[in-house]
């Protein structure tokens, strides 16, 4: 399936959701390093959700 991420890989809306801030905060965050596994892909930003996971919440992905 075309577009189709990973189990592992999340959009930044994702991350936005998680802590509980809204989604441009977290573009600025992400756009300074401060959203723990965001990358940016062309555009769009994508977030590693077990690297996320383990820096913020302090678990691994179930």
């Amino acid at each position: 399936m075309k577009g189709a991420l990973p189990a592992d890989v999340k959009h930044l809306s994702w991350a936005a959701e998680q802590l509980g801030i809204g989604e441009s905060t977290a573009y600025r965050l992400a756009a300074s390093g401060q959203i723990p596994g965001a990358w940016k892909v062309g555009a769009q930003w994508r977030v590693s959700v077990p690297k996320f996971l383990a820096e913020v919440h302090g678990r691994v992905a179930p």
